[in-house]
């Protein structure tokens, strides 16, 4: 259809479809182009509205970064589902719930908190100290200002103080702990048969008949795969800025303009401990705050351990658990009162206390870190790469325009792009919608391929991102539609397939008759093994974490059986293994665990989960009766 469209919009079939495609845009399209877009609500929090905009933005968000974590290789189609799309949703509304709680009950994170947090946050250091770099980088990445990045990571702070609340709020019995750990250190001994499906092989007869009646039952699984063998051409940021060769004059201008970026500024590396000051506080309160302020600094002088004091006495909790220490910082990052003081400090002086809108601060200098800058030559090769990325950003943008542009020009054929940008033509091997090796992996050059206008039109592909700053067009070369496979060809496959089931069909039906016997006390597990020529197995101390022998399904069942009497296994067990075998046993002894075997560390860790795992639980009522008291509306038509 859209061959034809292009090969006919000429002449006077082109003024007809001008002329019909005119009236209807006069009278209706103009007032759609300068009216007011239409607003789409696709929720309502309390009277409070989410756009339908909103709503993509963080939906085409969340494919994004499924697509990263999955490699490329989730099925798209999981995006389109209702289900998919109500989560999100569902996720939204439980954030403006607890952003809007949040405001009611007026939480906050102090800028010095969040200071703290920004520059002892991995993410925006390089060799141990914060970068201001890849902090303005990472804020850029975002697509927000630098205000309403560090809002998000405010409200990000607050949102985990009240997860930790919850999970601190947590009171562990120290006899539920015992009752769990007798369990988790519990051991059985047990002894067991294996009846394998291989064994029953034998047993089994399949018929021609039986393959024909299969193969008439089953053809649409017995076709071959729908292939397709493309050309195409690649246009990467990496290969652009790979060919442009700076001389030595460019880079030299570019180290003048850019030299600031080069120097590296003073940073100092301090201690704190921070005693509080309410903002309504009166003056005897402030005075007596400020009296033990001046007591600590005084102790810390006198070479009392500052870190210690920091842990015991500072309200900064993002400093204090690490005995007060800052990290390493720049002027003009702390508050104005505290800055001016500790960039006037010698190392290892500790001061008087210090004022800020925080409260007191007595601050310990540990370390500085003078201003460096780099020479051209020692930044040469950086420079060299940067120069030929900025370029590469602005040819690669210029380049995917005239790459678009082109390929919907010539839409036959990707020679024409390739010649104009340089690029080579590659072809393809065969590959099918579960797509290949290297780019023929990717999800989105596999989609681009099985469009109906690549397939059915011949057409060339739209120009679509396959990475980062990676842009491909494609066309089909051939196309195989998927055939009936012969009986022949497949007549073994399906033996084999029958031979499978056949044999697990009789080790199960064997599995119960002998677990009947069993529990019926006419049998017992040994003779059971005397009469089918199988070995028993004994198994002694056997924990829940069992071995690599054991297969996890036969320890589940092992531990929710009962233990048998001398002499007697009417309470065995029976468990289907993934193979299709079937393991019968009988436990004969339980051990309970003992609490005081396990070392303080295991406990500490086991305390750890349990406390996270009702803390989270607890976070999750806090999450539902917010959703529960607050007046909803969804609007699923319009996701």
């Amino acid at each position: 259809m859209l061959t034809t469209i292009r090969e006919r919009a000429q002449g006077w079939i082109a003024w007809v479809i001008v002329t019909i495609i005119s009236v209807p845009f006069a009278l209706w399209g103009i007032n759609e182009y300068f009216g007011a877009q239409e607003k789409v609500v696709v929720a309502e929090i309390n009277g409070n509205e989410i756009l339908a905009q909103e709503f993509q933005e963080i939906l085409q968000g969340q494919k994004a970064s499924l697509r990263q974590k999955f490699g490329g290789k989730l099925d798209s189609k999981i995006f389109e589902t209702q289900a998919f799309k109500l989560r999100v949703l569902n996720e939204m509304i439980a954030q403006r719930l607890i952003t809007a709680d949040v405001r009611d009950q007026n939480y906050q994170i102090s800028d010095e908190q969040l200071a703290t947090y920004l520059r002892t946050n991995p993410s925006f250091q390089s060799n141990g100290s914060f970068s201001p770099e890849l902090y303005a980088q990472t804020v850029r990445r975002t697509g927000l200002s630098a205000p309403s990045f560090e809002n998000r990571i405010r409200m990000g702070n607050i949102v985990d103080q009240i997860r930790e609340g919850f999970t601190n709020s947590v009171i562990n019995n120290d006899e539920q702990m015992n009752d769990l750990l007798r369990l988790q250190q519990e051991k059985r001994d047990f002894k067991s048969l294996t009846l394998t499906a291989d064994s029953f092989i034998d047993q089994v007869d399949v018929s021609s008949d039986d393959i024909q009646k299969y193969y008439d039952s089953n053809k649409r699984n017995f076709m071959t795969t729908e292939d397709v063998r493309v050309e195409y051409i690649s246009l990467s940021m990496k290969e652009v800025a790979d060919q442009i060769k700076p001389d030595e004059e460019a880079l030299l201008a570019y180290y003048e303009d850019s030299k600031d970026q080069y120097v590296e500024a003073e940073q100092r590396q301090a201690q704190h401990i921070l005693l509080a000051v309410a903002a309504d506080a009166d003056d005897e309160e402030t005075t007596r705050i400020a009296k033990l302020a001046s007591d600590l600094a005084r102790q810390a002088r006198e070479g009392k351990d500052f870190a210690e004091m920091a842990k015991k006495f500072s309200v900064d909790s993002l400093s204090s658990a690490n005995g007060g220490d800052l990290g390493y910082f720049e002027k003009g990052v702390m508050d104005q009162a505290f800055d001016e003081k500790v960039f006037a400090m010698r190392v290892d002086e500790i001061s008087e206390p210090v004022k800020s809108r925080f409260g007191f601060h007595i601050i310990k200098l540990n370390d500085i870190k003078p201003e460096s800058g780099k020479s051209f030559e020692q930044v040469k090769e950086q420079i060299s790469e940067e120069y030929a990325l900025h370029e590469a950003a602005s040819r690669f943008g210029q380049m995917a325009e005239e790459m678009q542009n082109l390929v919907y020009e010539q839409p036959t054929t990707l020679q024409p792009a390739a010649d104009a940008l340089g690029l080579k033509v590659t072809s393809s091997e065969w590959f099918s919608r579960a797509g290949g090796e290297g780019v023929l992996s990717n999800r989105a050059f596999i989609d681009s391929s099985f469009t109906e206008d690549v397939l059915l039109e011949g057409l060339n592909s739209e120009v679509v991102e396959i990475g980062e700053d990676t842009l491909v067009a494609l066309r089909s070369l051939e196309h195989r539609q998927p055939q009936q496979k012969l009986l022949a060809d497949v007549s073994d496959e399906i033996k084999q397939v029958l031979v499978n089931q056949r044999s697990k069909q009789l080790v199960a039906s064997k599995a119960e008759e002998l677990y009947s016997n069993l529990h019926s006390g006419s049998n017992t597990l040994v003779h059971i093994a005397e009469q089918q020529g199988i070995q028993i197995t004994e198994h002694k101390g056997i924990t829940r974490g069992g071995n690599a022998d054991l297969a996890p399904a036969l320890l589940n069942e092992v531990f929710r059986s009962s233990v048998n009497q001398p002499d007697s296994d009417k309470k065995a067990g029976k468990a289907l293994l993934a193979n299709g075998d079937y393991v019968i046993f009988s436990v004969r002894k339980v051990t309970p665990g003992n609490p005081e075997d396990v070392s303080d560390a295991v406990r500490e860790k086991i305390r750890y989960v349990i406390q996270q795992r009702k803390g989270e639980g607890l976070f999750a009522d806090y999450e539902r009766g917010l959703y529960e008291l607050a007046d909803i509306v969804i609007y699923e038509d319009k996701l």
